[in-house]
């Protein structure tokens, strides 16, 4: 009979899991002894959200992450980072260590408890699509495969809660059976195709958006395939940045309402038909709102809802879809010689550094080994102007928008692909929430480039009408010597010349870099920009 945390583990590394982020304590020391038996290499962190931020975006890449931690004062404080990762449909699994099944009865004021033993397991229940405390060796392999199963098939986190006396308990093996999924209607699917081959036809200008549950589910190399096969101009969403291949002739930019760049909106919002794939509709993605689509024009597909013009497919599955319509042979074919892909809004530094300038040196040293990390705040809205250079290689909390996502997340995408540098681009205050994650950078011998927008303030709270308010303001230190302290190297950036000297000798390092690069408090992105005016026009209504 298996033994219940092996058992777990042997199933995670099966399904390509190598590594589990997290921090030990009393209630999981047991769960960790299990965890350094497998064949999963324990990374521990400095601080769980940390820990929860870097295997969120381990599973956007590898398909599955795991974070392991104790009881309440681990789990706890994780949540947020589960939260975003629910927001954001990343598959983490979430492992905690718990009071034992039998202290559990027999002492009832154990340290680390808040108000019921179950407390943290319910909390559980609002940031994850499975949550289950495995204190039966009857059930638990059955909630086991439950739990990884759901995971995998709805990209969203699960959550197992350990006690630390049923670590390694005999459990009974339960026959395996399947996640209740949506199962596709054959006449659904037929219906839902035809009309929208008959939109497809008789459109003008069609358009693909494509959005990140193109990643999620792997269906990146089908969507290149319609894309060529319909021959018509893509853009992504921001959170969908990179899914589709932004090196790619057809490929135009990101559409984000008012708040992107001109060009892609006017040929997105004037389509005659809007092909959206996979795209979360959130006030992100639709530029705070100011997105203006019309639905009887529209062909909207997510894994949740299928919606062409006013009709609903609630019986079609997203793969089953874009498999049949990447097939079919009534598609029509238009030139696509004629499309040209947006230019950033970008120049290079005359004189001192701006946030323009700074994204033109970055698109100029990203090539595709390179994974960029976005933090949220304004170098979240700055993404519209990189250029990545490799599909699924950019990576943001753009729903969920939690700061202290960038670095954590460079560390989990670099061991989660070795083969890729990964760069964070961070804001000072995001830098400042998770930045001394640096020292398991420098522990485990990884090498991200960090740049850090040093500008002394929260911009993305200036930019909301907050320009003379003091809570907006942050203190500052040298961040360059900051790295030197961590036992990496750091670059004080003013200058686009020093910046360039700066990537190169990052690129050469095999240790973390922090590039401080000094920028006026009053300075935005182009896109931050364009947010800016938009929450000035609604405030004035």
């Amino acid at each position: 009979m298996p033994q219940l945390a092996p058992h777990i583990f042997e199933l995670l590394h099966n399904q390509g899991v190598q590594h589990a982020f997290g921090i030990p304590g009393d209630f999981a020391l047991t769960l960790y002894d299990a965890l350094a038996e497998s064949k999963i290499k324990p990374i521990v962190m400095t601080h769980e959200p940390c820990a929860g931020f870097a295997a969120d975006a381990y599973a956007r890449i590898r398909g599955l992450g795991l974070a392991v931690v104790t009881y309440s004062v681990g789990g706890l404080n994780m949540v947020n980072a589960v939260a975003g990762a629910y927001a954001e449909k990343s598959p983490l699994v979430v492992l905690s260590g718990s009071p034992g099944v039998r202290e559990r009865r027999e002492r009832d004021l154990l340290h680390h408890k808040v108000k019921t033993f179950d407390t943290q397991r319910r909390v559980y229940e609002e940031v994850s699509l499975y949550a289950k405390t495995l204190d039966n060796p009857t059930t638990a392999d059955a909630d086991i495969h439950r739990a990884l199963d759901y995971a995998i098939t709805f990209k969203r986190p699960v959550y197992l809660e350990i006690p630390r006396d049923m670590v390694y308990a005999e459990i009974e093996e339960a026959e395996h059976q399947p996640p209740p999924i949506k199962r596709t209607d054959s006449d659904a699917l037929t219906e839902a195709i035809a009309e929208t081959l008959e939109m497809l036809n008789r459109a003008a200008s069609p358009v693909m958006l494509v959005g990140v549950e193109v990643h999620r589910f792997w269906l990146q190399e089908k969507i290149v395939m319609l894309a060529e096969k319909l021959g018509v101009p893509v853009c992504a969403t921001m959170l969908g940045k990179s899914v589709f291949p932004e090196g790619h002739p057809q490929y135009i930019g990101v559409y984000n309402g008012e708040v992107g760049h001109p060009y892609v909106r006017n040929i997105v919002e004037e389509s005659d038909c809007l092909l959206m794939l996979g795209a979360f509709m959130t006030d992100f993605n639709l530029g705070l709102f100011s997105a203006h689509l019309n639905p009887a024009s529209t062909i909207y597909v997510t894994s949740e809802r299928i919606a062409i013009k006013h009709h609903e497919y609630p019986n079609v599955r997203l793969e089953d879809f874009i498999t049949a319509l990447c097939s079919s042979k009534e598609l029509p074919h238009h030139n696509p010689s004629g499309i040209t892909p947006m230019k950033p809004r970008v120049a290079p530094a005359n004189g001192k550094m701006s946030m323009s300038s700074l994204l033109y040196e970055l698109n100029q040293f990203i090539d595709s080994n390179t994974v960029v990390v976005t933090d949220a705040g304004d170098v979240l809205f700055a993404a519209d102007d990189i250029q990545t250079q490799e599909g699924t290689s950019f990576l943001c909390p753009a729903f969920y928008a939690s700061m202290g996502f960038g670095v954590p997340s460079a560390i989990g995408a670099q061991l989660a692909d070795p083969f890729r540098r990964a760069i964070a681009l961070v804001g000072d205050g995001a830098f400042q929430m998770t930045g001394m994650e640096l020292l398991t950078a420098k522990r485990l011998e990884l090498n991200p480039i960090v740049i850090v927008v040093n500008n002394s303030s929260f911009a993305s709270l200036r930019m909301m009408g907050h320009q003379n308010a003091d809570f907006v303001n942050i203190s500052s230190i040298n961040y360059a010597e900051f790295a030197k302290i961590l036992g990496g190297q750091g670059f004080v950036i003013e200058t686009a010349q020093q910046l360039r000297q700066a990537f190169h000798l990052a690129r050469e390092s095999d240790t973390f870099s922090i590039l401080d690069v000094r920028i006026s408090p009053d300075d935005l992105s182009p896109a931050s920009q364009r947010v800016a005016y938009l929450f000035a026009k609604t405030l004035k209504g």
